[in-house]
């Protein structure tokens, strides 16, 4: 609350500014200001996790007994939402009031009641654009080759004086190994590391481990296994996203509740009027608006001069994604409230 008055305080005394007099006329000096509104900032931080289903993964219960995803999937988790109410001027409310001695010293003790700007709206922070999504990566997982030599027996014919007569030739030909062929590969190698790390560990080899040369050796089997073994269960990977989303609430809206952003696998954190991912919803409750003061209405007169403001509503904050309340607090929202006047000595 203390940084918003600072602000406040800081625009009302750079922007108030004496309107310029038409050429040939005596104009009195004015002053333009606008009365405040109030913006909800979320600053959303979430997690995206994208799996890689192995190229194996059909044979993974076959070869190595083991249940494995065989599809990828892409998952977005909310881990965090803060609320931050920001004050700016509601340019859809200015006014124009004519100068006086004593109204810089009211408008500086209004300073929660009024703003003052230029006509130009405060800009909005840019929104950091997410990387693309990435890609599978299995290059460099395995050692055992995709193709194999293999023998076959062809046969040509020959010709002789008399007759043709075929002869049997052995030729060398390199074909590509089945999917599944590689993945029983893969599976002997993943056996094979756990049988030799078993037997380092107990003892059971020709080899003698002790000290730093145990610990590579095991070391280095494990890494094979989990190498060879992502080929089967997939892996994943995590980026953290972030995004500021605002919501202006409207008195006129009847329902007042608002989609303040959307998750979606494939484009992280959305805004609220796209059409793709799942809608997080903000509903802004006014508890009970400002009572109008009791007593006679304001009279202009050339001995005063009307000043406008506006006392804001407590208003009940909730987000929720549509099963659970995630947020629930109670914020003063300019725009939901009433709009007074002031009178202030026009000398």
């Amino acid at each position: 609350m203390k940084k918003s008055l600072a602000i406040i305080l800081c625009a009302i005394a750079a922007s108030f500014h004496a309107a310029a007099a038409p050429e040939g006329e005596q104009a009195a000096a004015a002053v333009a200001y606008s009365l405040p509104k109030t913006v909800l900032s979320l600053d959303v931080t979430a997690e995206r996790e994208v799996f890689f289903a192995g190229p194996y993964a059909r044979y993974a219960k076959k070869y190595l007994g083991i249940d494995a995803e065989e599809s990828d999937r892409t998952v977005v988790r909310v881990l965090s939402v803060e609320i931050n109410p920001l004050v700016e001027a509601d340019l859809s409310a200015r006014y124009k009031i004519a100068s006086s001695p004593v109204l810089d010293k009211v408008l500086a003790l209004s300073a929660e009641g009024l703003v003052s700007v230029g006509d130009k709206e405060p800009g909005a922070p840019i929104a950091w654009r997410f990387q693309a999504v990435p890609k599978a990566d299995f290059t460099g997982k395995a050692l055992t080759s995709g193709i194999s030599r293999e023998t076959k027996t062809l046969y040509k014919n020959v010709s002789t004086d008399t007759s043709f007569t075929r002869v049997a030739v052995s030729q060398d030909v390199v074909v590509e190994k089945s999917l599944e062929k590689r993945a029983a590969e893969a599976a002997d190698i993943i056996l094979s590391a756990r049988e030799e790390r078993f037997k380092i560990t107990i003892g059971d080899t020709d080899a003698t481990y002790s000290g730093e040369a145990l610990g590579a050796a095991i070391a280095e089997l494990t890494r094979i296994e989990k190498e060879y073994l992502t080929m089967f269960i997939g892996y994943s990977e995590k980026e953290t996203l972030s995004r500021t989303f605002d919501v202006v609430p409207e008195k006129a809206d009847a329902t007042r509740m608002y989609v303040a952003f959307r998750v979606s696998g494939a484009d992280g954190l959305t805004d609220g009027d796209s059409f793709d991912g799942t809608p997080y919803f903000l509903e802004v409750s006014p508890e009970s608006a400002p009572a109008a003061a009791v007593g006679e209405q304001f009279k202009p007169s050339s001995k005063l001069l009307p000043v406008h403001y506006r006392i804001p509503a407590v208003c009940k904050v909730t987000l929720s994604d549509g099963k659970s309340q995630l947020i629930s607090t109670r914020i003063p929202i300019y725009q939901m409230g009433i709009s007074a006047v002031m009178p202030v000595s026009a000398k």
